[in-house]
Formats: C-alpha cells, sequence, structure tokens
C-alpha cells in the first residue's frame, strides 16, 4: 500500500510541476495578456511617432491596437497623401493577417486604384507593390479555403 501511495505522490508532484512550467510559458510570452486599444492618442505625437507605435503593436500582434493608431494617423494629417496610403496599406494588411480575407482584398484593390489616380506621382511604390502581390496570395487562399472559384476572379 505504501508503494502505491509513495508513487502517486511522485507521479503528482511531476504533474503539479508540468503544468507550473506550462503556466510559465504563458505568462512569459504573454498568451493571456489582454490587448488594451488605446482610446486616445496623444496630440502631440508626430506622423514618425504614430507609425513607430503603431508599428510596435503589429510586432507584438496587438491588431487593434496598430489598427488605431493608422486610423487616426488618417483622421489627423489628411494631407500627407504618401504616408495615408502607407497607412491605408497597414491597414490592408493588418486585416489580411486577421484572416479578413474579402476586406483586405477590397482594401488591396482601393490602394491600387489610388495608384491610377492622376496624382499618384506623389505616392511611394512599395504599396502598390506589395498591394498586387498580397492580392495574388488572397485569391490563391481563398481558392484553396473554397471560398472564392476561379470564376468568380475571371469575372473581375
Amino acid at each position: 500500500m505504501k508503494r502505491c501511495y509513495r508513487s502517486a505522490v511522485r507521479h503528482s508532484s511531476v504533474l503539479i510541476r508540468i503544468v507550473l512550467a506550462i503556466g510559465a510559458v504563458f505568462l512569459l510570452f504573454g498568451f493571456g495578456a489582454c490587448e488594451s486599444v488605446p482610446d486616445e492618442i496623444p496630440e502631440d505625437l508626430s506622423p514618425a511617432e504614430m507609425f513607430q507605435r503603431a508599428q510596435e503593436a503589429v510586432d507584438e500582434s496587438h491588431w487593434d491596437t496598430a489598427l488605431r493608431y493608422y486610423e487616426e494617423f488618417i483622421i489627423r494629417y489628411p494631407d500627407e497623401r504618401g504616408m495615408i496610403v502607407e497607412a491605408e496599406y497597414e491597414i490592408a494588411f493588418i486585416t489580411y493577417k486577421k484572416e479578413q480575407y474579402q476586406d483586405a482584398l477590397d482594401m488591396f484593390r482601393a490602394i491600387l486604384a489610388d495608384y491610377e489616380a492622376d496624382n499618384s506621382d506623389v505616392l511611394p511604390d512599395w504599396p502598390e507593390i506589395l498591394s498586387l502581390r498580397l492580392i495574388e496570395i488572397i485569391e490563391d487562399r481563398m481558392i484553396e479555403e473554397g471560398l472564392i472559384h476561379l470564376d468568380a476572379l475571371d469575372a473581375e
């Protein structure tokens, strides 16, 4: 009887250590952490600081926080057409990362429409190039997942 009791105690001790180790991993890597989206973004942030904070949020997969900074940038700096298209690209990319494929497609296509406008010479080249590539990637993924058919793409 003592042998069974000791064995059970030893196994439960190992199990407790495993559970504690897994809990520590979750705490260290923030798996249980909640994302807090700022209600207000400080008025004194420069455009570069807003982009920096948004990028830091992206790096930590805090999508809603990043979206908040990019969307606020578009509101605060309506005359910064080149940076606005960069913010729009980042918003579309986050939407893609959130697996909202149709919304992301629509956003990337809207970005490409900006490049067809007369004043597109003020826009940076990279959002157009990456938007074209991501449209291909999203369409392929949507076909693989059965969300759209090739016939639907040919009609566009």
